[in-house]
């Protein structure tokens, strides 16, 4: 299928998505999402990462909030209210405490749903956040901006 309708449908389907070599997150996103984790703290706290793949870069250019609930020891999104086309290529959450590797939840999580993945932990700030593939293997990224 061609054309936008084959477009429509891949992306509604989920078989559109591109191979990437690096990965760029936005500082503006990086900023937010340290400042949540901190606002939220004892909660942790979940959002998707919005972005896009150009140039064999994947490049994440924003977050989106879904409704859901929160507390010490998780944190759960609504993903069936998710808009169908919003550009979602993974998630990012907050750990209370200094371990910001992925649960057996989490590992779940990433391999249903996205490309890339990050967890922060505390003390909330860019040395703590790790970012994970949908396997749950540790993956590279660069701030830009």
């Amino acid at each position: 299928m061609t054309g936008r309708i084959g477009k429509l449908l891949s992306k509604l389907l989920g078989n559109n998505r591109k191979e990437f070599l690096e990965v760029h997150v936005d500082r503006e996103v990086i900023e937010e999402i340290m400042q949540i984790a901190k606002t939220s703290y004892p909660r942790e706290f979940s959002a998707i990462l919005q972005g896009k793949i150009e140039d064999d870069i994947l490049r994440i250019t924003g977050l989106i909030f879904l409704p859901g609930a929160a507390s010490e020891s998780g944190a759960v999104m609504e993903i069936f209210m998710m808009p169908l086309l919003s550009d979602d290529m993974g998630s990012v959450h907050s750990h209370p405490g200094y371990s910001a590797e992925p649960s057996n939840t989490d590992l779940q999580f990433f391999a249903k749903k996205g490309l890339f993945h990050m967890i922060i932990a505390e003390p909330y700030d860019v040395e703590s956040i790790r970012a994970y593939d949908s396997f749950g293997q540790n993956m590279d990224y660069t701030i830009v901006g």
